[in-house]
């Protein structure tokens, strides 16, 4: 009786220990979702306005695919000698920006793109709470960029 005992709570708990070491950890496949999608920023400079769209995208091998989709200018004042932007008021579509790759770090919730080139990190920071992502630029500042729904 005794050795059907012990028999039942070996089998109870190999089955427990199998069924929680198949489950994937929640939090961090969680993290990750939270992560993609698209992010609009507005800033502006001495001469322009700007509205961009990022994307992110996870790709097959755990990292992230960075895109700009979409960057708009509009001039600030009238200006018929500017290449573009010429017109005050007038949004103007520049390029996609080139797709980056980054790896997600679960400790700071952090994308980190390496330069191809020049070498150097890039780091994203984001506020999952708020849907924030923060986009150092090369200047030393700062884009913020808020998540938006498709």
């Amino acid at each position: 009786m005794k050795a059907c005992k012990n028999f039942r709570w070996i089998v109870l708990l190999s089955i427990s220990f199998f069924t929680f070491s198949c489950l994937s950890p929640k939090g961090k496949t969680d993290l990750k979702d939270q992560l993609i999608g698209k992010y609009a920023s507005q800033s502006e400079s001495t001469f322009d306005y700007y509205k961009d769209t990022v994307e992110i995208k996870s790709t097959d091998d755990g990292k992230f695919d960075v895109q700009v989709v979409a960057h708009w200018s509009n001039a600030k004042k009238d200006d018929p000698k500017r290449p573009v932007n010429k017109v005050a008021g007038i949004w103007n579509k520049g390029k996609p920006g080139s797709i980056l790759v980054a790896d997600f770090q679960t400790g700071d919730t952090t994308l980190r793109i390496v330069g191809q080139l020049r070498g150097g990190v890039k780091i994203l920071k984001f506020n999952l709470d708020k849907g924030v992502m923060e986009w150092p630029k090369d200047d030393g500042e700062t884009l913020i960029y808020t998540k938006v729904s498709d």
